[in-house]
């Protein structure tokens, strides 16, 4: 017997809930217990990166193809790097702020499990795809002056990474357009 999108969804948010994925500290939750299909994603401290010390939220929506289709995967909380778009997608969601670009998202096949995906989300703390960055000025920044690329990386992530960081509101500096020097 084939199983239901819904179905999948379910299994794998049990297999996170019995098999969480502690050494990168990846916790998964459901937005509404009701709903299977939107998962709010925890991604806490990752150590050794110029992310450290910040605590990242991410949303994954499930299109109704599911496995067939990929689902939208987008940080809710702002970080500068070169591989999560600061712009919106064009998604029913009420307010994205980072659409992540990687590969097994970019090039799905069905077989990808959620663990796999969250997975190679968390090796970007750590490196960069590069093959194709959503900021031609974060490019740059990484290129050609990795001082101010990564200062800006801990900037964001100090701001709006941090625990005591409550509002998600988009101010100036994430659409990048704050002085060079901050």
């Amino acid at each position: 017997m084939k199983k239901s999108f819904s179905d999948r969804i379910i299994e794998e948010f049990k297999d996170f809930s019995e098999n969480p994925i502690t050494d990168f500290g990846i916790t998964v939750e459901l937005f509404d217990n009701n709903d299977p299909t939107k998962w709010k994603v925890t991604m806490i401290d990752p150590k050794e990166s110029s992310y450290k010390d910040g605590i990242f939220n991410i949303l994954v929506d499930f299109p109704p193809e599911y496995p067939q289709k990929p689902p939208e995967v987008c940080f809710l909380t702002p970080i500068y790097h070169l591989d999560i778009n600061s712009r919106v997608p064009s998604s029913s969601w009420d307010d994205p702020l980072g659409h992540v670009n990687i590969h097994i998202i970019n090039w799905w096949k069905p077989e990808y499990r959620m663990k796999e995906v969250l997975t190679e989300i968390f090796a970007l703390f750590y490196s960069t795809t590069s093959y194709c960055p959503y900021g031609v000025d974060r490019t740059y920044e990484f290129t050609n002056n990795r001082e101010l690329y990564e200062k800006k990386v801990r900037y964001f992530t100090q701001k709006y990474a941090n625990p005591f960081y409550k509002r998600y509101k988009r101010d100036k500096d994430w659409n990048f357009d704050y002085p060079n020097d901050a």
